[in-house]
């Protein structure tokens, strides 16, 4: 995997928004080098200060990783990147032994525990959380309006079959459908935007209070059981994960502000946005999920 020693600075500024997720995979390609840098990455004049700096505060995190699940026969450790949609994590850190001993993190910036992060969970809305679907659920009731406001838009919406397939996609292209809804987007934008938050806070009133809770609790563990959380914030390393009583029975507690579902585990709270994640109204809406410990 290439990579440059300039790189490391990705660990000292604040990218913009539309920056995030490329600097993000920077971040993360770096990992693969901290635990022991190339000599000349630590002794070069405009970043070997920098490489000095993260490269023992990120030993010292995973020797608290190790010391915290039990790990103590090791004698070197070794970062495997496994992030994509198959995993549920960033990355394998390799405790190399007697035995080989593997730890699944997640890496995250700017914040010191997963309670400040936006998400730590996405769901697909078509996640059959409730009886009817929210993709469903636009469809049937709100895509007509969303059409309506533009003129320009000038086709009919597809079947429902082919658009519930197409809807949970990340890119328009190859349907004329979706490519046109997506050249129009900025056109009649405030109608359009006021026709998809109506959808959602008239979703979650139907069926917010309905949601499969069991379902969801399940699916918390199954993606977060094993998992810790390695959060870098302004200069040091923090660790953190969910604990076995905030992964318990969950009970539904309100609809926030039109558009978050909020239940509860023990002290803590999940909020689950209900958003459009790659153009609003237009490509794969979805639950942002964040917690919040009281």
């Amino acid at each position: 995997m290439n990579m440059s020693v300039s790189d490391i600075q990705t660990f000292f500024y604040t990218s913009t928004r539309s920056e995030n997720d490329a600097t993000n995979k920077i971040r993360e390609k770096c990992l693969l080098s901290l635990c022991e840098p190339p000599k000349a990455y630590l002794e070069h004049p405009d970043y070997g200060r920098n490489w000095a700096h993260v490269s023992p505060a990120w030993n010292d995190i995973l020797k608290k990783l190790a010391d915290t699940t039990g790990i103590t026969d090791y004698q070197s450790i070794h970062i495997k990147l496994k992030g994509g949609r198959k995993f549920n994590y960033d990355a394998e850190v390799m405790y190399k032994g007697s035995n080989t001993i593997i730890r699944h993190i997640d890496f995250k910036n700017g914040e010191t525990s997963i309670a400040k992060i936006p998400q730590f969970l996405s769901l697909q809305a078509k996640f059959d959380l409730f009886a009817e679907t929210y993709d469903k659920f636009w469809y049937e009731h709100y895509l007509d309006k969303y059409i309506g406001c533009d003129d320009g838009i000038a086709l009919s919406k597809p079947p429902l079959p082919l658009y519930l397939k197409r809807v949970t996609r990340v890119k328009c292209k190859g349907s004329p459908f979706f490519e046109r809804l997506s050249e129009r987007e900025f056109f009649f934008q405030n109608e359009k935007n006021d026709v998809v938050n109506a959808s959602i806070t008239d979703y979650l009133t139907r069926y917010g209070h309905t949601i499969n809770l069991p379902l969801l609790t399940e699916k918390i563990r199954s993606t977060q059981n094993g998992k810790y959380y390695i959060l870098w914030n302004e200069g040091a390393f923090h660790m953190d994960w969910l604990h076995e009583e905030e992964m318990g029975q969950l009970t539904y507690l309100t609809i926030k502000n039109g558009n978050v579902i909020q239940v509860k585990s023990g002290n803590t709270i999940y909020n689950l946005l209900l958003r459009w994640r790659n153009h609003k109204g237009i490509l794969n809406p979805a639950w942002q999920i964040s917690m919040n410990r009281l």
